[in-house]
């Protein structure tokens, strides 16, 4: 049954089956151009458009990925394609530590796309927010991949959390931000969160990546 809708998804989108949860809503797994993926109810979460955009923007970062030395941060599981990503496409042997809110999320990343926790991976259900304002860890690298459908919460956009974030990196570490911009709203208040991070690090800027997603790469230099 698998290759069939493995084969049918490249001619059209083929549900596989739902959860429901207080967190995100509804979440659906589909299969699509050969790939089971993980949406919402108005977006990707994992696999699809959103896998790519996070394959861009670990490609720009100048970070050795393989050494067993580094650490990762990753704020927002979802279906754990920037795991996979990491593994398969980087090599990373890096210890990962993944903090998400939602637990019906992690149910989804274990059973449906096989993200098991072991020594090298650790996943935390907690808030992201409160995660960081306590965790005395410092890491090489930090994704913040925090959505709720295709809302990010706001405290993303404030001083107290880029604050926060410097602190837990590492010297020269690196900290990707995967945004959005939707409407001119959206174009205001991320450039609002540009010049504040600017105050803090070394920045680059990818627009429309894939459409809608507004990836910003930073590097922690003093």
């Amino acid at each position: 049954m698998s290759f069939l809708k493995k084969y049918f998804s490249y001619l059209n989108v083929i549900p596989v089956r739902t959860y429901e949860s207080v967190h995100s809503g509804r979440l659906e797994i589909n299969w699509l151009n050969g790939k089971k993926i993980l949406d919402t109810k108005n977006t990707n979460y994992s696999y699809g458009n959103l896998g790519k955009v996070l394959k861009k923007a670990l490609k720009h970062t100048e970070t050795d990925f393989i050494s067993k030395d580094q650490s990762v941060l990753i704020l927002g599981l979802g279906g754990g394609d920037v795991i996979k990503q990491l593994r398969n496409n980087f090599k990373s042997q890096a210890h990962i530590t993944a903090i998400e809110i939602d637990p019906v999320i992690i149910e989804i990343a274990f059973n449906e796309f096989d993200i098991i926790p072991n020594s090298q991976l650790e996943i935390i259900n907690n808030d992201a927010y409160l995660f960081l304002k306590y965790t005395q860890e410092k890491y090489d690298i930090i994704i913040v991949d925090l959505f709720n459908d295709t809302q990010i919460p706001e405290f993303v956009f404030q001083n107290e959390f880029i604050k926060r974030i410097h602190q837990t990196l590492n010297l020269n570490g690196t900290a990707i931000f995967n945004t959005f911009i939707l409407n001119d709203t959206d174009e205001i208040k991320n450039q609002k969160f540009l010049n504040r991070l600017q105050n803090s690090f070394l920045v680059q800027s990818f627009k429309k990546v894939y459409s809608h997603n507004h990836l910003i790469i930073t590097q922690k230099t003093r």
